[in-house]
């Protein structure tokens, strides 16, 4: 049996327009996932035996849970701040550039990178309780095809 995957560091990037996604948000993240689903349409005639089966079109969704921030002091991402510009750049009709690695180093064919235009779907301006770490968990639609990059950036 091969040797599991534990994910401890990995990358997470966001941009507010579609040419770089430059906001590194690997240190405030707490949890991300990527899914892919596709359309599944039958296409059974006359004849068969069993059903027949055509995927259709794709979508994607991303979501993250961050730590929230208000400020840079830490040197980290002011959260508030930027998930307010992806909302401003989402409701104007404007796509992002979301990027992931499953360990926070260069690409390569044991790290690939999956990148996508993405618009911003859903975000709980804060969640947390008594005693927990305030949170921000976000939702990312799918806004463009997925590309999985293995050359070194």
């Amino acid at each position: 049996m091969g040797d599991a995957i534990i994910l401890t560091n990995a990358f997470f990037a966001v941009g507010t327009g579609t040419a770089s996604a430059d906001r590194n948000l690997s240190p405030r993240l707490k949890k991300l996932t990527w899914n892919e689903k596709f359309d599944d349409h039958d296409v059974t005639c006359m004849g068969s035996t069993t059903r027949v089966r055509a995927i259709g079109l794709g979508e994607a969704d991303v979501t993250a849970e961050l730590l929230q921030s208000y400020s840079t002091a830490d040197a980290g991402e002011n959260i508030d701040k930027l998930v307010d510009n992806l909302r401003t750049v989402s409701q104007g009709g404007g796509k992002f550039l979301v990027r992931m690695r499953p360990y926070d180093a260069n690409r390569s064919g044991t790290n690939p990178e999956y990148s996508m235009l993405a618009v911003m779907a859903e975000r709980t301006i804060f969640d947390g309780q008594v005693g927990d770490p305030l949170m921000n968990p976000l939702t990312f639609l799918s806004a463009g095809d997925i590309t999985r990059a293995t050359a070194s950036s």
